[in-house]
């Protein structure tokens, strides 16, 4: 396959001048579709060409004082009339601006005051807590105080049960022995028997 030549200045600028004296349009797409190329190269090198020409044309004609002082007024007023609203701008951005800063201001201050309203009730909701706090640890101390003292009550009473259970036991034998003693005391006593005298032996 045949390798296309690289595209050179001067071909684009043959190429250009060739289409501006047929009265064509001179356009990269012009130049590419005469010599090749791709679009960024001969873009750049068209426009180049186009910067050379325009060096190269006949100079503007001079312009008169007159229409160089009344170019000179037309833009001075419209500078005057664009300062002018500029400055009206201004003073409406910096008014409307005083007045979102006055209400921001204000907003502000009140947001501060709620925000220490509710630091005040944090507060004093903390403080409130820690006491409760604190009646409920004495309140368990307490409640642990009257368990143990409970406990202790407890087992005096089952001692105390257990000693009347043993004094019932020795109050019912005592009870029996009274009993014995009284059936004892009230028994008729025995007569004694009368010692008979053997009879003497026949004699």
């Amino acid at each position: 396959m045949e390798r296309k030549s690289k595209v050179t200045q001067s071909a684009v600028n043959a190429t250009c001048n060739h289409l501006q004296d047929d009265n064509k349009n001179v356009t990269v797409n012009a130049v590419i579709g005469v010599i090749g190329g791709s679009f960024s190269t001969v873009g750049d090198m068209v426009k180049l060409w186009r910067d050379e020409q325009a060096a190269h044309s006949a100079p503007l004609l001079q312009m008169p004082e007159s229409v160089n002082q009344a170019m000179n007024k037309a833009a001075f007023d419209i500078w005057a009339a664009a300062s002018g609203l500029a400055g009206e701008s201004v003073e409406r951005i910096q008014k409307e601006a005083g007045g979102a800063i006055t209400k921001a201001k204000a907003e502000l201050s009140e947001y501060a005051g709620e925000v220490l309203r509710l630091e005040r009730e944090l507060e004093q909701a903390n403080l409130k807590t820690i006491e409760q706090i604190k009646k409920a640890n004495e309140m368990q101390e307490a409640a642990v105080k009257t368990i143990s003292e409970n406990a202790g009550y407890v087992a005096q009473l089952t001692e105390k049960d257990s000693q009347l259970y043993s004094l019932k036991a020795d109050y019912s034998k005592l009870q029996s022995e009274l009993v014995e003693i009284a059936k004892a005391a009230n028994k008729p006593a025995r007569k004694p028997r009368a010692k008979t005298t053997p009879k003497k032996a026949a004699e």
